[in-house]
């Protein structure tokens, strides 16, 4: 390419895919990899480290507005292994754009690469095209295979791109250093979390717990602030058991031993997570804030045995309709009877994963309704204990954090309750 053009103005209208050939969209996706991330790297940059904790302004109570849930359209998930993809896929019949003037020749390289609404155009036009490439690609005749070969190709480098633009706009081979702090109960005390943010595999996004994503920010400074209420800190002489299911970072973990050492309470903080890479990240983390947090690899499709504890503790970890239903075999198998589950999702009312935050509701019962007791119940399920949601809250967006396709999070409070009020 001789001269670097906005995507708006080059990118071809997915309303007309099926009359782009092959050789045109392969330009396209080599436009964006010589704008977004050329071979040849570009002059050296100041080392990227965040030192600091983004500004939280809002008021943690905040409500915030949750559009109505639209009924889950499972198809936009594969029925094959369910994917932990952190890319949004958003419908593009109203986001074509305006194309610009073919004028635009000679823009400022890093202008053009930071502006976000070009940014923001391109993934929506990369997630459209996933959303759109069965159409594409059977729209050629049986006998065109070596095309079809070409075509799929397109897509895997479409799968590529979306997978870098999810590991943030910088250099892959770059890691970030950030510094969490959370005010504690005390007065004058805060809690200090230094994570390390490595950058996300450009071909496989099941990696996303290399990140710290914004729920986890949220629920670890409510945690900070209100320890008794989400710590269900024990009287007697017993550890306080803890565990963390898709710990990504461990910020939840990092913090909750930081508060618990404060306190003086003895405790035992177990953090899981599944992918390689994650947990080698976790490790890392847990011995940079020299804390006492143990990291053990956990499936959840595939939980082994399970010692009871007394707090679950979970952020952002329902990515596919079959999530829910894994983490609650897993939270049966390992919640106490007289533990609490707590988990805060993201709210995402469009893309890849709209609305999937519903499937917990799906999976759990809710047991808040007043509380009342059913005498009718017990005769067919015995009076079973069954584990239900006691309480949800949604809490709204904070400046400076989290997604563009997340309008808010939803925190869960999930304990055993007798059939005798839940059914």
């Amino acid at each position: 390419m001789t001269s670097l053009r906005s995507p708006t103005s080059f990118l071809p209208p997915l309303s007309l895919l099926c009359t782009h050939n092959t050789a045109s969209m392969q330009d396209a996706l080599q436009d964006l990899k010589d704008l977004y991330f050329p071979t040849i790297p570009p002059p050296p940059k100041r080392i990227l480290s965040i030192n600091a904790v983004p500004a939280l302004k809002q008021s943690i109570s905040d409500a915030v507005h949750v559009p109505h849930q639209k009924r889950m359209r499972h198809l936009k998930h594969s029925d094959n292994i369910p994917d932990s993809g952190y890319a949004s896929e958003e419908d593009q019949e109203d986001q074509e754009g305006d194309p610009q003037s073919e004028d635009e020749k000679d823009l400022d390289i890093d202008v053009l690469r930071s502006d976000e609404l070009e940014r923001g155009f391109t993934i929506k036009w990369l997630t459209g095209l996933m959303k759109r490439s069965d159409t594409w690609i059977h729209a050629l005749d049986s006998a065109e295979e070596q095309e079809e070969h070409a075509r799929l190709s397109v897509i895997e480098e479409v799968c590529e791109l979306l997978a870098r633009f999810a590991g943030g706009d910088e250099q892959q081979e770059d890691a970030l250093t950030r510094l969490f702090t959370f005010p504690f109960c005390a007065e004058g005390k805060v809690v200090t979390v230094e994570l390390n943010d490595a950058p996300l595999a450009p071909t496989d996004h099941t990696s996303v717990g290399l990140q710290s994503w914004a729920s986890a920010i949220i629920f670890a400074e409510r945690i900070c602030a209100d320890p008794a209420r989400y710590l269900s800190i024990p009287s007697g002489a017993a550890p306080l058991r803890v565990l963390e299911l898709g710990a990504g970072t461990g910020l939840l973990s990092i913090a909750t031993a930081q508060i618990l050492d404060c306190m003086r309470v003895d405790a035992q903080i177990v953090a899981t997570d599944y992918h390689p890479a994650v947990l080698q990240n976790l490790m890392r983390n847990a011995q940079t804030n020299n804390v006492s947090v143990q990291v053990e690899v956990l499936d959840w499709s595939r939980p082994p045995p399970l010692e009871p504890y007394d707090v679950i503790l979970a952020a952002d970890v329902v990515y596919h309709p079959e999530h829910a239903k894994w983490i609650k075999y897993c939270v049966e198998k390992a919640l106490k009877k007289g533990g609490v589950f707590w988990l805060i999702i993201a709210m995402r009312p469009t893309g890849r994963h709209e609305g999937l935050w519903g499937t917990v509701d799906e999976v759990f019962p809710d047991g808040g309704c007043g509380f009342s007791r059913n005498e009718n119940c017990g005769k067919e399920c015995g009076g079973e204990m069954k584990l239900v949601v006691v309480q949800r809250e949604d809490v709204g967006r904070r400046e400076g954090i989290g997604r563009a396709d997340e309008v808010g999070y939803r925190l869960f409070e999930i304990r055993w309750l007798s059939c005798h009020y839940c059914c």
